[in-house]
């Protein structure tokens, strides 16, 4: 399933997502939006309460000294102090807090699924895990009375997959909430170093898979946030859902780029296009528009996928090419994608797809760079980094 997570300048677009059936959930972000302009439009358009509601607490934010907060400090939940472990230590002030936000999320929010709070971490051995824990049982014990499905909150930076030792661990200690908690809720802190834009260290994601595999192996339900096309891996892992937005900022968690640290950004958004055989987002201005006549039939066979906005992107100009097209667009191939994982039950069968997958998208990708003459190549590192991930799982998990 494809949940949405929820971001700026959200309405219009989550509208059309919503018309278009392209989404089956909404993660809400309360330090973008005010509670009650969000409760104001669930009770206006059915449509919102047609899919699955979750808010994400952001309690996090309040690790970070400097982090920006936005609409965030007017919830009653956040502490007035920073969260650190002096903070955490005191437990009738945590109880109260706890209490308020499963009030928020069950009464001020009426959510379908409520998320416990969490506590970034940057390694799975730093000594406020085991607060963490804290809080876990605290939420457990407090929520006890609502008969909603309840799931574990967990941010993580990617880096923490480093260590198989710690995080294996950390899996054990998570074992523990076995039919207490329904599923967890996952965001991984992308590192910002990478210069490819759908990156990811095969060593590190090779840990990602093997810990969504245990999660699942003992019958948690798993929602993956802020995921682009990197979620293939996730889905034939069997995730149950995989949450993304319309800007890239939404499909990737990075802690500069979301305000915990101070950090600053220039430059435009430019317009893509996801294409099914190349697994790639591809600038439709350069990757796309530019190919010479002579190459456009043999080429567009290999990019487009026969979505909604191809006859624009065929027969008119970049500029007037909508911004939010490519945005549906995305979301119809995102969609597409978890459908025929979603359909698979058996492991060694979606790897198989997966692989599948991969290897036609390097063939293409090798074929497009090979007739594009006079327009940039495409990159591939990301499939072979996936690929090569997909191949270590196995052999590490006998699969």
């Amino acid at each position: 399933m494809i949940y949405l997570q929820h971001g700026p300048s959200w309405k219009p677009k989550t509208d059309e997502l919503l018309n278009q059936n392209l989404i089956q959930g909404i993660i809400w972000d309360p330090r973008e939006e005010t509670i009650a302009r969000i409760n104001k439009i669930r009770k206006e358009n059915p449509k919102y309460n047609s899919v699955t509601n979750l808010i994400d607490l952001k309690w996090f934010y309040k690790q970070f000294p400097n982090s920006l907060m936005k609409r965030l400090n007017e919830l009653d939940y956040f502490p007035d102090t920073i969260i650190d472990r002096n903070y955490l230590r005191n437990i009738d002030e945590l109880t109260d807090k706890i209490r308020k936000m499963i009030n928020f999320q069950n009464s001020t929010m009426n959510v379908d699924i409520l998320i416990a709070p969490t506590l970034y971490m940057s390694s799975f051995n730093e000594r406020i895990v085991d607060r963490l824990f804290d809080v876990m049982d605290i939420f457990y014990e407090e929520s006890k009375p609502i008969l909603k499905n309840k799931y574990l909150s967990l941010i993580i930076h990617e880096s923490a997959f480093d260590n198989a030792m710690y995080m294996k661990d950390f899996i054990d200690d998570i074992s523990n909430y076995i039919g207490k908690y329904d599923g967890i809720y996952l965001v991984i802190d992308r590192d910002n170093t990478s210069t490819i834009r759908h990156g990811f260290s095969e060593s590190r994601l090779t840990k990602v898979l093997k810990f969504i595999y245990s999660l699942k192996k003992m019958q948690f339900k798993v929602i993956m946030g802020y995921c682009g096309i990197e979620s293939i891996n996730y889905m034939a892992m069997g995730v149950d859902a995989i949450t993304t937005g319309w800007f890239y900022s939404l499909r990737r968690f990075n802690r500069l780029e979301k305000g915990l640290e101070e950090y600053s950004t220039m430059g435009r958004a430019k317009k893509r296009y996801l294409s099914l055989n190349l697994l790639n987002e591809l600038t439709i201005d350069e990757n796309i528009q530019m190919i010479p006549d002579a190459q456009k039939e043999d080429l567009y066979k290999i990019i487009l996928n026969g979505n909604s906005i191809d006859k624009k992107i065929i027969t008119q100009s970049y500029e007037v090419i909508p911004m939010n097209d490519t945005f549906i667009q995305y979301f119809e191939v995102m969609n597409s994608l978890s459908k025929q994982f979603g359909s698979i039950n058996e492991i060694e069968t979606n790897i198989q797809k997966l692989e599948s997958m991969l290897n036609n998208a390097i063939l293409n990708t090798d074929l497009y760079n090979e007739q594009r003459k006079g327009i940039g190549s495409i990159t591939k590192r990301h499939l072979t980094d996936y690929s090569n991930a997909l191949k270590i799982f196995k052999e590490e998990n006998f699969l």
